[in-house]
């Protein structure tokens, strides 16, 4: 991962999810996870992340969401980006590590 995108889509979706459950509305997420589909698909060994982030956006789409499933994704998702923060190059690993946190915060916020 690397590029002004990268730093772009990680900066906003924090914020996004540190701004927390009752200011975030459903449509910012299917927003956010659009682009972040597009950019982890260029990445072959993020494609089970690519699948994770499309079954929340479906969820999202939905006329009757799920709050519990889409807490469970979240969840699942902040664990593999705590992960892959892990593996990432030295600029990105605070970010990531700072996206799954939140990732997960989101989620126990949901429930």
């Amino acid at each position: 991962m690397a590029t002004k995108k990268a730093e772009t889509l990680l900066t906003s979706t924090i914020e996004t999810l540190d701004n927390g459950v009752d200011s975030t509305k459903p449509k910012d997420g299917v927003s956010l996870l659009k682009e972040w589909i597009a950019f982890v698909k260029k990445d072959e060994s993020a494609s089970g992340i690519a699948d994770e982030l499309q079954t929340l956006h479906d969820q999202l789409s939905e006329k009757e969401i799920d709050k519990k499933k889409i807490a469970q994704l979240m969840k699942k998702l902040g664990d593999e980006t705590a992960k892959v923060a892990k593996k990432a190059d030295d600029g990105y690993q605070l970010s990531l590590k700072d996206l799954g946190e939140s990732l997960k915060d989101f989620a126990k916020e949901l429930k």
